[in-house]
């Protein structure tokens, strides 16, 4: 396939595009803010012409992208920020408020992208972790516009189906001056679908350089003397909806040993996420019904968490964490955020999009794989009966962040030397 030719394709079943936003509305109302600014034609007046434009796919893109993005900000640079979800924007509007303009992409078919540098004429564009988009890459070559990929990962199965279309991707990628890779293994896939050598270079995850909000720990100090420093209390952190009866199963299990054990329960994505059996059942708590130093009753078995960017709040209140999206087939969600904190680490087995990691906890002895309910509540159970076992396994999930840390630093020098090498010197 040629660039040509998937152009005249997406143009083509951009009907298709239409009916999927449609339907994505209808699913989830967010989606209907700035609807427009998918096709390009959003309000752009409070970006600066020559901004550098930020693409993060989702939360987790725009988490990782967080320590890179405060140092761009501390070099006094102009940017704006695009991320393809409701709640991706909610972070980055959270994160930066009126500082940063925060807005959805523009679709990827070529009338759509074009109105949008028409309107926005970046400098240069950064897109995080994996975001090749055919049309915007060519769009972007076209205008001379260069691209850079940060935090850049491809994996063996993403490498595969790319190959699929080689010709395609080899031309799209000619404008990318930089690909700031996670692992040795990223960059050789790189190499692989035809990015030169010259601008490649490995400078490890920018998810080991987020920082904790200390606001929010505190508040989980606050929630954990609402629930009480008695109770045995873990986290279901990003969960998704098809693992909620294998957690639910596993808490009851381990409840049998610890009648008292406590489990908060967050899901990924809260507006579309039931509870098994009820929300209402008096053994659940929702925690956007929670006051301030109240506590919380000893028959309240789950505490839900309903509520957006408490993430922290919620893992510094528990002992134990288990990652979700690792029990179902989405690949999982970062466990970085309870390494940080030393907080024991329970994973599934698909792991996609945390391999590295997840192989480094594992190595390191701070991370404990489980595959069903029955093996969730048996660690469980053990972490809770060893508390030096428990307190362990956190502290090696917490000096892995600390060695790795470094990336953001790195990343930078290597956008100083492709990325901004030809900027006017004042």
């Amino acid at each position: 396939m040629t660039v040509t030719f998937y152009r005249v394709l997406s143009r083509l079943l951009r009907p298709l595009a239409h009916a999927y936003l449609r339907r994505l509305s209808r699913k989830d109302p967010a989606y209907r803010l700035g609807i427009n600014e998918r096709w390009g034609r959003g309000d752009y007046h409070a970006v600066a012409l020559g901004s550098l434009w930020i693409h993060a796919a989702s939360v987790g893109e725009v988490r990782a992208a967080q320590p890179l993005i405060d140092r761009l900000l501390e070099e006094g640079r102009a940017l704006f920020i695009t991320t393809n979800t409701p709640t991706g924007r909610q972070t980055a509007e959270g994160r930066y408020g009126a500082g940063i303009v925060v807005r959805f992409p523009p679709v990827d078919v070529p009338d759509a992208v074009e109105r949008f540098l028409d309107k926005l004429r970046p400098s240069a564009a950064l897109f995080v972790e994996l975001e090749l988009w055919p049309n915007r890459l060519v769009a972007l070559e076209r205008r001379n516009i260069p691209v850079a990929l940060v935090n850049a990962r491809l994996s063996e199965a993403s490498f595969r189906r790319y190959a699929r279309f080689a010709r395609l991707m080899k031309q799209c990628l000619a404008g990318v001056v930089c690909v700031s890779a996670q692992t040795e293994a990223d960059a050789e896939r790189y190499r692989r679908m035809g990015v030169p050598d010259r601008r490649i270079e490995v400078t490890g995850n920018l998810k080991f350089d987020q920082s904790v909000n200390d606001q929010q720990i505190q508040l989980g100090r606050l929630l954990r003397s609402q629930i009480g420093l008695d109770r045995p209390v873990w986290v279901a952190a990003s969960l998704r909806q098809a693992e909620a009866p294998i957690v639910k199963e596993a808490h009851g299990l381990l409840r049998a040993r610890y009648p008292n054990a406590l489990l908060i329960a967050v899901p990924r994505h809260p507006e579309q996420f039931t509870w098994p059996d009820s929300v209402w059942d008096r053994h659940v708590l929702m925690a956007s019904g929670l006051y301030e130093n109240e506590p919380i009753a000893p028959e309240t078995s789950v505490l839900l968490g309903d509520t957006y960017g408490e993430m922290i709040r919620f893992l510094s209140a528990a002992d134990i964490a288990f990652v979700g999206g690792t029990l179902t087939p989405v690949g999982g969600h970062n466990p970085l955020e309870p390494a940080s904190l030393a907080k024991a680490i329970l994973m599934g087995p698909n792991v996609t999009n945390f391999r590295q990691i997840d192989s480094l906890l594992g190595d390191r002895g701070g991370r404990i794989r489980v595959h069903s309910a029955a093996e969730l509540a048996d660690s469980l159970t053990s972490l809770f009966g060893d508390r030096h076992y428990l307190a362990e396994v956190g502290d090696n999930a917490r000096r892995l962040v600390e060695e790795h840390r470094g990336a953001t630093e790195r990343t930078l020098s290597a956008l100083h030397r492709t990325l901004f090498v030809n900027e006017v010197k004042s």
